[in-house]
Order: C-alpha cells, then structure tokens, then sequence
C-alpha cells in the first residue's frame, strides 16, 4: 500500500553541504552514550538484520517481523497484513539508491519502494532467486542483489546475472574493484585470497578489503593481509559485521562483543556490557553522526557522543553527591562532595578526607589563598591544604562562623569569605568582617565576584551587596531583581552583570539598570551557577538541569528587539545521570583553562568538554506522515480537492533528528488561515476546525535540540470545495433576491404613500366642504341681511350706516379668507410655485384693496426652498402685510425677499403708527406672536423694530440646509 506521507525538508543540496558527525574515535567506548529499543517500544520482533538511512530522513530496519520505519520516537511496521506487495515479513537486507529509493530484500523476493509504493521484483525480473541475502549499493550507484543462487546487478529495467553459485559475501571498493567470497577463498579481478567460512567482506575508503571470518578478522592491502584474533584484542573471533564510520573507525562485531580500530589499535567494551550479551548483526552511521546497530535479540540500539560525560563513585570519586568544584592556579581540578575532597589529576581521582585531617567531610567552598594553598570550606571551619598539611580556622581563630557557605580571592591576592554570620576579609592572616550593621543586606552570605572594575559583589538572602571605596550598596526587588535570594554571578567583558535568583530566575545589572528576565523565555525559575561558554553564550546550572543560552540574545530581548529567546536544556539524554545539579554551594560550577565546564549534581560531576560546546548544526529534515479530515486518515501525498462537509482535520509531522529526537520542537502554518507561525513546542500535530472553502497549504518546520531551524519547510496544498451557499453564484441570487424584495418593499411603500395622501387630500376637501357649507355661507346671510339694512337706513341715520358698512366690509373679507383657505385645502401647493411667485401673488391682490402703497423686491440667487420653510415665511410675510394694512393705517409697504448661499431673509416695513415696545400685542390682536411661532418651526430668527409715529420693521431670516 502506498507509505502515508509526504515528505519536503531540506534539498539535496544543503543536505549535501551538512557538516559530516562521527562518534569521536578518541572518546573512551564507556563514554558512549547508548540508548536501546525493543518489543515493548514498538519494534515487532527484536532481530535486526540491516538499517538505512533514505534521504528524507527516515531510518528504515530489516526485521524478521517486517519492515520497520523509525523517526526517533515512533515505529510504523509494514508487512504482509497491511502491505500486500511486500511477500514476506523476513526482510534480510535493505539499501538505499542515490535517488531515493529504498530496495527491500527478503526471503520471497526483492522489493522497491520509491514514490510512496511498493513494488516486487522476482525471479521473472531477472533475479537468480527470490532469496535475497544482501544488497549493496556501490559507489557508481549500482545495485548488487546478493541471492541464494548467485549475484545480480540492476539494470534499471530488471536484473542481469553476474555470477552464479553459492557466494557468501560480496564487495566492492572505491575503485570500482569486485570481491566476492565463496567456499574457496575471496576472490576480486585479479586476486586471489585463501580464507575459509567467510561471514562478511567490507571495502572501505582507503581501499582496504575486511573479510570477517567465523576465525578471525583479517585486512587486506596493498598485497598483504593481516589477521586479528581474541589475542590481539579483539572480543571474539566470529566476525558477524564489519562497519567504517566518518571518522574512519572500523567497528567490528564479534560473537562476544564488538570492537573498534583506529590508528591507536582495538579497544572493546567491558565483558558485562549490552554488546556481549547480545550479538551485533550490522552497523550503520546517521547523518548527525550516530552509530546504530541491530542485534540478533536485542533490538535496536544506538552509540552516541554525549555532551556531557559524569564523573562518579565508579570513576573514582569518593561520592556522586557532588556540592563544589574548583580549578587551582596549577590546573588541578578539585570536587567537593558529601564523603571528603576528591583531587583531578593524570585522569584519576585521589580523595582527601576527615581522617587525612579536614574538619569535615561535606565540603561546601573551595579556592585558593596568594600562596596558592588550597581552601576548603565545610560545615566546620576552613581548612588550608600547604604541601600536604591541613590547618583549620574556626571561630576561634577570627571567623564569624564556623560554616564556611562561599570562598573568593580577588585581585590583590586576599580571600572574602562567606558566612551565616556575615562577610569576612582575610588578608595576612587578618580577618575583618561585615555585616547588616555595615549596611551588608544579610549575614547570610552566598555567592561573591568582582568585577573588572573593583566592584565586590555578595549575593544574600535579602538582596545584592555591592561593596565599593569602603560602603556598601544593596540592590533589593526595589530596585528591579526579580528575587532578592541572590545564588549566582557571573560578569562578561562587555558590562553587564549577570545574577542568578532562587524563585526568580536571570537577572542582568547594566549600567545601573536592572533588567529581569521572565520566566516564559524557558530559563529555570531557580539558578545554581552561570559560566560563560566559547562562542558568546551562558551555561546555566538548575536544579532542572543545565541550560545554555546567547548573550546576544538575551541583548536584544532587554532591547525590545525580539520576542522570544532560543534557551536549550539539557538532562540525561545529552548524558547527564540526573536531570538536576546541586546547589547550596560555591562554586557549584567551573570553567577550567582548558575550555570545559564542570558542574556538580547529586550524581557526579558533570563535565561538557570544549569541543562538544559546539551546537549540533545540522537541521532536522521534516516529513509530513498523515492527515486525519472528520477522523478518517488520509495519505497526504493524494491529498487535493477536498469536497465540502468536512469540519475537523489534523496533520501529523514530525522532525527527523535522532541526537535527542524528544527535544525536537515544531512551528507550522496553514497558509490560507494562519497569519503567522504557530510554536507548537514538541508537539507532533496541529489541529484545524471549521475551515472555510478556499486554497490552504500546510507548512511546518523543526528544530533540532540545539535550536538550529531548518530553513525549507514541508509543505502539503491542498483545496476545500465549498458548498453551493458558499459560492459566487450562491451570492450573486442572494443579491439578485435582495434587490427584487428591496424594489416590492419600495413600490408597496410608494402605494402606501398614495394611499395615505388620498387619504389626506379627500379629508382636505371635506374639511373645505364643510367650511363653504357652513362658515362660508352663514358669512354670505350675514352679508346679505347687512347690504340690505344699509338700504333701507334713511340718510339721517349716519352713524349707524357707517357702523354697518364697516361689518359689511369685515364680513366680505373673512368670506374671501374663507375662500381662500378652501382653496389651499383642496388643491396641494403646485410644486413649480415658488415662495417668490406666491408672496407676489398675495402683494398683488393685498394693493389692488388697500390705499397703502405695497413695493416687492426678490434679490440673490433664487432656488426652490423646503416646502415647510417656503409655508411659514409665506404666512409670516402675509401676515406682517395684512396687520401693516389693517392697523399701521401705512401709506407705503416695503417687502424684500433675500436669498443667500445658505440663507434666506424677507423683511416687511412700513411707515405706519408703530407700537412701543417689540413685544406687546397692539390693539389686542395675537398676529406678532403667531409669527414668533412659525419662525420657531423653522429655526428662523425673528426680529421686529417699531416705535410710535416711526413705522414698523420685521425681519426674519433662516437657515437653508
């Protein structure tokens, strides 16, 4: 069945220009870190026959319970159940071509895997036969196929027969050179070696030809041969691998453990270690430097240089409880532990101890005085080691205290010391102490350093103590530590001072600022020491291991310039026996003048050696294995249009490098939904739910345990399909329908409108019609009885006359205001007749019956105004007329219409009687205030002037929106 993955990482290229890793040829074989695994981690059946390493960056392994692929944490079987093409689950052999294949030899045949399938090729093919016992890929890139019945070469279409027969074993040199080996020796193109039951052959690079025997190991070249047996070292004589490493390191397997030979000659493991009891059947080296092995019971197992090698009680400390360590003037390394004072020297520990004269075994402090004699502080004095001779200080002899916490010399040569009781300064043999009362911020004295500027700085239990031209200065969570447990300094050359908290992490002094860093960068919350390493960086010491950490990018951090700091941790994995260091003492740590720090934990003393500082600077390749949509696994290489429905999908990644494969952190996107990159930690899937249809690409990257990214990411594209309501012509007649019920909305609306101004005008007409049959006509009898009583009046009656032709003239009057105020109701204002034109209408009839004389004026630029505006100004104006025409008893009415940009004006004067005061009400009639009223409606201003015997002026203006 087609593998599920796929697989993008790094190209050929970069992967070709990688550092090349070995195991160090010079590093003792116990120092090797090694790893195993079995049944219970996966593997189907623990013999191993061969192991690959294809270019994407899987392990692959020939069991006898089928092929297995290994990314570092988990294993994926493929046999007979789930993979029909492959014949038998007793795969012999495996190689991998240049261009990426993997040749899969079993028992029942040979089978290619390239392109994510499996394909079978048989005796039909080509082969000689369907056993297949080896396969070698040479330096041309041919493939030799090795069978029970003779040799085959691939010819890129099937398989050609080069030799038949019972052959055991088959190589070939870098020169092109054949070797075959049979039952009469080994045999190449124009040589002849004697040996007998061969098991292996192995050309390496310089041209020589290793035949292992079941009687020995023997080395061909340049016509010689040369033979190791059990008494020229190696572990037995039955040779069942033959293996060259980067380095050049020829590892040899033996029915009795293996061997390595180098220049210096064979070294072995011990006969109780893991190789002696389980019997090796190959080798192969990764591309990060380890060197893997299958056995014949034991599963996989793995050999890998750790960065750190521990010193314990079996390497000759006196105890693994480790509390200090210390470097002398003379470059003598010396371990303070729970069971006496361990020496370094030549490689061997000697050990000094109460019976040799300390005042006791737990050693807490270690240094040295000008002398260069060495001092060690315990729990009960201090103690002078002078060529062999120990002198112990107490109380007595001037010391606060006896418990002797942390020991400095600085610059001139005089040693401080710590104390529960205060800091004292021993020079010459005098001791001169300082405490709380001496402005120190806590007897309880820890760390000290100076710096290069003079400064003595002494950590406390409450606060950093700077003492400086005889005063001291302490620095408290006040001034910006993040703690004021001070447990650690270290100052660089560039300024900075960096503190070490209990309960509060880094802390960095500079130039008088104080800046703490917080825990989410992934420093420990607890600091032990700080020791600078060799390429501008800080190794921390926790009680959660050791960490290292770049200056400069704790620098930038500080500066605001970056978010997030690269911290790598450190623990058993990297080859610590415990993932924690020891704290309480001073110097917990050491830089020594060769380069290496040291570092005490409960179980030895850790030392990371110059040259394994470096960073593992070869990034993980990273493989996309499977992708999950609504629970049901996909193979990502068919992945691309997915229909509509699926709400929930995960995608399976992982990172392909097997120094310390759990230490391997992620950040993937998914291009299309993410705006930036998701740290996923070590987490080997992402989750998406209720994507939306479109266009997505699913990228992720990795980072080995050193915090080296990879810069090309593995990639997977792919389409989600919408549903119908989720695409363009869904929402084209969504708006097409919205369109339609916003245009029957409007015409319904519309005939609403009509229906209610029909409504409106028919109640206008019978409100007309009531007024003409009722008011109108009573005002007409009226009128009529009154033309009649004026003449039937004899003449002499005068002054009635005159009283009644003047109800007569009122009464004619109100009718044609009657009239009038029919008219308006049943018939609207015509939309074409402006205010001008009405107001000149009204001016017309008012002169053509008045004795005043009316003048009407329109100036500015005329333009229709809002009809409730062009009412009210109407009224206002008509009745400013009328009242100036009834009561100012005028002989001349000025009235101007005024349009402005965004105003119009009208004033009405006459020259009539006028009133005192501008808000009376003249004559008991209500006009002046009406007037007020409609100008309120429209926001207009109104203004009247009048005096007696000077006329009246009414102006109102308004505001044109």
């Amino acid at each position: 069945m087609p593998c599920s993955r796929v697989i993008v990482a790094l190209c050929t290229a970069l992967a070709a220009a990688a550092p090349l890793l070995a195991l160090d040829p010079q590093t003792p074989l116990g120092r090797y870190s090694r790893q195993t695994w079995g049944i219970e981690s996966g593997l189907p059946q623990t013999t191993v026959h061969s192991i690959v390493q294809t270019r994407d960056g899987f392990l692959w392994l020939a069991t006898e319970g089928g092929l297995v692929r290994f990314d570092g944490v988990n294993f994926k079987v493929f046999d007979t159940q789930n993979t029909p093409t492959l014949k038998s689950n007793d795969i012999l052999s495996l190689a991998a071509a240049r261009g990426g294949a993997l040749w899969i030899g079993t028992a029942d045949g040979l089978t290619r895997f390239a392109d994510h399938k499996f394909s079978t090729f048989t005796t039909e093919n080509g082969l000689p036969s369907n056993s297949i016992w080896s396969l070698t890929v040479t330096n041309t890139g041919n493939l030799l196929v090795l069978t029970s019945n003779g040799l085959a070469r691939y010819t890129g279409s099937g398989f050609q027969a080069t030799e038949s027969g019972s052959i055991a074993a088959v190589a070939e040199g870098p020169d092109g050179a054949q070797w075959t080996a049979n039952s009469n020796g080994v045999r190449g193109e124009s040589v002849r070696l004697p040996a007998s039951n061969v098991q292996t052959l192995y050309a390496d690079r310089s041209g020589r030809l290793w035949i292992g025997t079941s009687d020995g190991l023997s080395v061909y070249q340049s016509g010689k041969i040369r033979t190791y047996r059990v008494e020229g070292g190696l572990p037995g004589n039955r040779i069942t691998a033959i293996y060259e490493d980067r380095e050049g390191t020829v590892w040899v397997s033996t029915d009795h453990g293996i061997a390595r030979i180098t220049k210096h000659g064979i070294q072995r493991f011990g006969s109780n270690n893991f190789f002696a009891a389980n019997l090796v059947l190959c080798f192969f080296e990764d591309r990060e430097g380890d060197l893997w092995m299958g056995t014949d019971s034991g599963g996989l197992a793995v050999l890998r240089d750790g960065k750190f090698f521990t010193y314990g009680k079996r390497e000759g400390l006196s105890n693994d409880f480790v509390r200090c360590v210390f470097q002398d003037s003379k470059g003598t390394v010396w371990v303070g532990t729970d069971r006496g004072l361990d020496r370094f020297q030549n490689g061997k520990f000697s050990t000094i101890t109460a019976a040799d004269g300390l005042s006791s075994n737990v050693i807490f402090s270690l240094s040295e005085d000008s002398s260069g004699d060495l001092l060690a502080g315990t729990p009960d004095g201090l103690n002078v080691l002078h060529s062999g001779h120990i002198t112990i200080l107490t109380e007595a002899d001037g010391l606060p205290d006896n418990f002797v916490r942390s020991l400095y010399k600085d610059r001139d040569g005089s040693v401080w010391i710590g104390t529960r009781a205060g800091l004292t300064h021993w020079s010459g043999r005098r001791f001169i102490t300082y405490t709380e009362a001496d402005g120190l911020g806590s007897n309880l004295v820890g760390a000290i350093l100076e710096d290069r500027g003079g400064n003595l700085w002494i950590g406390t239990q409450h606060g950093l103590s700077r003492y400086a031209n005889g005063h001291f200065k302490t620095y408290t969570t006040k001034n910006g530590l993040s703690s004021n447990i001070i447990t650690a300094l270290y100052a660089d050359g560039r300024g900075s001072l960096w503190i070490g908290t209990e309960q509060g992490g880094l802390d960095r002094l500079r130039s008088g600022q104080i800046f703490a860093y917080p825990g989410k960068l992934g420093l420990p919350n607890v600091i032990y020491a700080i020791l600078p390493g060799n390429a501008g960086d800080l190794w921390i010491s926790s009680p959660n291991g050791i960490f290292r950490v770049s200056k400069d990018a704790l620098a930038r951090f500080a500066a605001g310039q970056a978010n997030t700091v690269p911290v790598t941790q450190y623990g058993t994995a990297d080859g610590l026996r415990v993932g924690a260091c020891s704290g309480g003492a001073h110097p917990e740590a050491w830089k020594t003048k060769d380069g290496s720090l040291w570092f005490a934990t409960p179980k030895g003393v850790a030392v990371l050696a110059a040259n394994r500082m470096q960073p593992n600077r070869l990034a993980p390749l990273v493989a996309i294995e499977l992708a999950t949509i609504d629970g049901r696994a996909v193979d990502p290489a068919s992945l691309a249009d997915i229909p509509a429905g699926p709400t929930r999908f995960s995608f399976q990644y992982t990172g392909l490098s097997f120094v310390s494969p759990h230490k391997v952190r992620y950040r993937y996107k998914l291009a299309g939904f993410d705006r930036n990159w998701i740290d996923a930690g070590t987490r080997r899937v992402a989750y998406y739910t209720n994507l939306p249809p479109g266009k997505y690409k699913f990228q992720v990257i990795a980072c080995n345990n050193d915090g080296i990214w990879n810069r090309q990411s593995a990639a997977l594209a792919f389409q989600l399909e919408p549903h119908f309501y989720q695409t363009r012509w869904f929402d084209l007649l969504v708006a097409l329908a919205i369109a339609l019920l916003c245009y029957l909305a409007y015409s319904w609306r519309v005939r609403q409108v009509k229906a209610r101004f029909d409504a409106v005008l028919a109640e206008r007409n019978r409100i007309a019609r009531e007024i003409h049959d009722t008011l109108a006509q009573g005002f007409i009898g009226v009128s009529v009885h009154l033309e009649v009583a004026a003449s039937i009046l004899p003449a002499t009656a005068q002054k009635a006359r005159e009283q009644l032709e003047t109800a007569r003239e009122l009464v004619r009057d109100s009718i044609a205001e009657a009239r009038r105020s029919i008219w308006q109701l049943r018939s609207a204002p015509a939309a074409e007749e402006s205010l001008a034109s009405r107001l000149s209408g009204f001016i017309q009839q008012a002169a053509a019956k008045a004795s005043s004389k009316l003048e009407f004026r329109v100036s500015g630029t005329h333009r229709p105004l809002p009809p409730k505006i062009e009412r009210e100004l109407l009224k206002i104006g008509e009745e400013a007329v009328v009242n100036a025409i009834r009561h100012a008893d005028a002989k001349s009415i000025k009235v101007d219409l005024i349009f402005e940009p965004k105003r119009v004006k009208m004033t009405i004067a006459d020259d009539g009687r006028g009133f005192a005061g501008n808000d009376s009400v003249p004559d008991g009639h209500f006009g002046l205030q009406g007037m007020r009223e409609r100008a309120e409606q429209i926001d207009a201003e109104l203004l009247v002037t009048s005096a007696p015997g000077e006329g009246t002026h009414i102006s109102v203006e308004a505001a044109i929106h």
